[in-house]
């Protein structure tokens, strides 16, 4: 992400500092945790934060936690340089690399070594289908997702109709290849697929219900060419813009959507999260916030079990089912979380409305 789209700064280490171990008698576990310096990184680290810090207050922890940080870029040699340091500074776990591109590229890595995985931002299916028995997908899949996002447009469009926008990059194609095929399974016809440019509004008539495939960048592009247009239609996005910065940057006027991760997932308490989360992270919980923070829970409540049993013992233990909170969170054979919820949002008033309450 481009840091002028970024409303406040990206600091791992000012959360990371404020997460101190008081116990010098308590043996150390450390987390590695890694992705690029984006907006989605401060739901990871402070996600990740809030829960060891929850972990740190309980009275009869077995262990201090140290938090290890890596920045890792899109390109390739940049997320082995920060998997490998993670593993040769002592990570006995990782949660993070959102991005498809780092969490492909990592995952061989902590295969290879034998530590749990946890990636709570990538909606890539190939991270679980690779055979690795050491992942476990704390959020969605990109085909539900996709599935979600046309499911709502087929309530907006009068004329069975879509237009799709996307970036050529591996993220925005692949949404967009599962985006034409759950419209052509709801009986429903693309309009047009176009490439994300700086005048694609031009050939995107006013009353087009658009589906986004690409990142938050070029979501920004897209939503800058609206706004000086007289575009009326509505434009559905995917997860990838649900930050805090986005409705904060943009016009938001227009009929904007958001399909993202459901606010109250599994056991969460929103507005008790959302309160600690934001006195922590100095911002909104936005699409990786609660899984995060949910990825960092159910590592915190089995490190005994990886420090007796090791790593193949844990997944497979986690696969069956860990209680969080009064709510039970399992997954498949491959490592995706079962049951994961998605929840429409509608940008207006500079935050995200849930479509499906009182928001609005």
């Amino acid at each position: 992400m481009n840091k002028k789209l970024v409303a406040k700064t990206v600091n791992p280490h000012g959360v990371i500092d404020r997460i101190k171990s008081q116990n010098a008698d308590k043996e150390v576990f450390r987390i590695g945790i890694s992705a690029n310096l984006g907006g989605h990184t401060r739901e990871l680290y402070s996600g990740v934060g809030l829960a060891v810090q929850e972990y740190l207050n309980e009275e009869e922890r077995a262990y201090n936690i140290e938090l290890l940080w890596e920045e890792s870029s899109f390109e390739q040699g940049s997320t082995r340089r920060a998997a490998n340091l993670l593993v040769n500074r002592g990570a006995e776990a990782i949660i993070g690399h959102l991005s498809a591109n780092q969490s492909l590229v990592a995952a061989s890595i902590y295969s290879d070594i034998g530590i749990p995985f946890l990636a709570p931002g990538t909606t890539h299916p190939l991270l679980t289908e690779q055979g690795y028995d050491n992942i476990l997908r704390v959020c969605g899949r990109d085909e539900n997702m996709a599935s979600e996002m046309v499911k709502f447009a087929k309530k907006l469009v009068c004329n069975n109709q879509l237009q799709i926008v996307y970036q050529q990059n591996n993220y925005g194609e692949q949404l967009s290849m599962l985006l034409k095929r759950s419209i052509k399974e709801k009986g429903l016809h693309v309009k047009k697929s176009l490439i994300i440019s700086e005048n694609v509004i031009a050939d995107i008539d006013n009353e087009d219900t658009i589906l986004f495939a690409g990142t938050y960048e070029g979501a920004v592009l897209l939503t800058e060419q609206i706004k000086k247009s007289n575009f009326r239609g509505a434009v559905i996005f995917g997860d990838d813009i649900f930050v805090a910065d986005f409705p904060i940057l943009i016009n938001d006027s227009k009929q904007l959507y958001t399909v993202s991760t459901k606010k109250e997932l599994y056991s969460v308490n929103y507005e008790e999260f959302s309160k600690k989360y934001s006195e922590l992270a100095c911002m909104n919980p936005a699409a990786y916030s609660v899984t995060s923070y949910l990825a960092a829970k159910i590592l915190l409540k089995n490190i005994e079990i990886l420090k007796k049993e090791g790593y193949k013992k844990l997944v497979n233990r986690l696969k069956s089912g860990v209680l969080i909170g009064n709510k039970e969170i399992s997954f498949s054979p491959n490592g995706d979380v079962l049951d994961f919820e998605w929840d429409i949002y509608r940008i207006k008033n500079k935050g995200f409305l849930n479509v499906n309450r009182s928001d609005l």
